[in-house]
């Protein structure tokens, strides 16, 4: 198991935080991906989007550092304003043991615009079409380098990276299930941070 987080290296706050619920929840194995910070993007970076701001461009080219890895393992991903639920780290064991017994590629366990599937009993994982978006997901193994091969051949990229992420489990054949409940909360979402995108 893999776990990531993309980061904006100006914001020092957020990585403080992230590292504190970390810890907290004794969680040692994670890896910050740092560089693509929007002041530093060279032009060569940003020829195949079109149509989006260049914080969301230095956003997707964090998450694609990651892809770029191409594991072949579990990956967790979050963004450094991820505010962890209580006793994250055991609902997330939790989770990935009971995806084992399910065909999966992305999980979205990340609260985002208050997106939700009505709660069944007993029931966790709900399939859909769509992300829920980016502040936490988690790839399947070998899903990093099907995402990263698709990344390249694109022709054009014209959505922030949570909206791209809707036009491919259709076109790709990925499938994607949502969490409920959710593992972490948006902090730029509730108020704790100030977005850095918008």
């Amino acid at each position: 198991m893999n776990i990531f987080i993309t980061h904006y290296t100006p914001l020092v706050d957020r990585k403080e935080m992230i590292v504190k619920q970390l810890e907290n929840e004794n969680i040692k194995n994670y890896e910050f991906i740092e560089n693509y910070d929007k002041e530093e993007i060279k032009t060569i970076d940003t020829e195949k989007f079109t149509n989006i701001k260049l914080s969301e461009i230095s956003l997707f080219l964090k998450h694609v550092e990651i892809f770029k890895k191409e594991l072949d393992d579990i990956v967790i991903i979050l963004e450094d304003d991820a505010i962890l639920v209580n006793n994250f780290k055991n609902n997330l064991n939790d989770y990935l043991d009971k995806l084992q017994n399910i065909e999966w590629d992305i999980l979205f366990c990340g609260e985002c615009c208050n997106l939700h599937f009505y709660k069944e009993n007993n029931k966790i994982f709900y399939e859909t079409t769509d992300s829920r978006g980016t502040c936490m997901y988690i790839l399947n193994k070998g899903v990093s380098k099907k995402i990263y091969d698709i990344f390249i051949n694109e022709t054009f990229i014209d959505k922030a990276i949570d909206l791209w992420f809707n036009n491919m489990s259709k076109k790709y054949n990925l499938k994607y299930l949502w969490s409920e409940p959710t593992l972490v909360h948006q902090g730029s979402e509730i108020g704790i941070f100030n977005s850095a995108i918008r």
